[in-house]
């Protein structure tokens, strides 16, 4: 189920160590707004909220929802950050402040380069950590690279500022949980983790705090059950 709500809010109604898989697309805290589209420059949407903080509330804002996201996932199983490079140390940081332990740095290689300039961006990174544990989940193959090579959607076809391909969380979510299990998401988004989750026969709940973005989820999710 998709909630209209702040996700440390929200994960405070789970209990304890029953999420299997969390996956987080959290603000970069970069005032993004998107791809610009139109000859004023102007960005196609509006800065996210939690996108603008001071780096103080940031980090407050950051720790609070990886402790619940600690607290509710079940002991050696694993959790997955979306950030880039500019947040990424800071991140991690907060990440072990909170009790996981860092196994990795996926790189989503976005196959085509996005706009800007001195070096433009084609890649953003994906941290894997995991709640430590005597014995620790493994992903479903040894066959996988910590590179992800998974063509991002076009600026012009975007719905959100910041979305990402279904194929890509479905990826996470296929190498780190098991059919019919339960996985959170602390940032829906437009809804790309639950569609995912749906597609491959997992429980679900998700939290997005804009109302906005709750209803292009369930949007998403009409159209996956009802395709036109």
């Amino acid at each position: 189920m998709i909630y209209n709500m702040n996700c440390i809010q929200g994960a405070q109604q789970i209990e304890d160590e029953t999420a299997a898989l969390i996956i987080a697309d959290p603000p970069y805290n970069l005032k993004y707004g998107g791809t610009n589209q139109n000859r004023q420059r102007k960005h196609r949407f509006n800065i996210m909220k939690n996108d603008d903080l001071p780096l103080a509330d940031y980090r407050r804002f950051s720790l609070a929802w990886l402790k619940q996201a600690h607290r509710i996932l079940k002991p050696g199983h694993h959790i997955y950050v979306c950030i880039d490079w500019r947040m990424y140390p800071d991140i991690v940081r907060w990440l072990r402040l909170t009790g996981f332990v860092v196994k990795n740095c996926i790189v989503w290689d976005k196959e085509n380069f996005g706009l800007g300039w001195n070096y433009r961006y084609q890649h953003e990174f994906i941290i894997m950590a995991v709640k430590e544990a005597k014995k620790n989940r493994r992903i479903r193959s040894r066959n996988q690279s910590d590179i992800m090579r998974i063509p991002r959607i076009p600026g012009n076809h975007m719905v959100h500022p910041t979305e990402k391909p279904v194929d890509l969380m479905k990826r996470l979510i296929e190498n780190s949980s098991e059919e019919g299990e339960y996985i959170v998401d602390f940032f829906a988004g437009s809804g790309v983790v639950p569609a995912a989750a749906e597609a491959l026969n997992r429980k679900w709940d998700a939290f997005e705090i804009d109302p906005h973005w709750v209803e292009v989820t369930m949007n998403r999710l009409r159209n996956l059950i009802n395709p036109k």
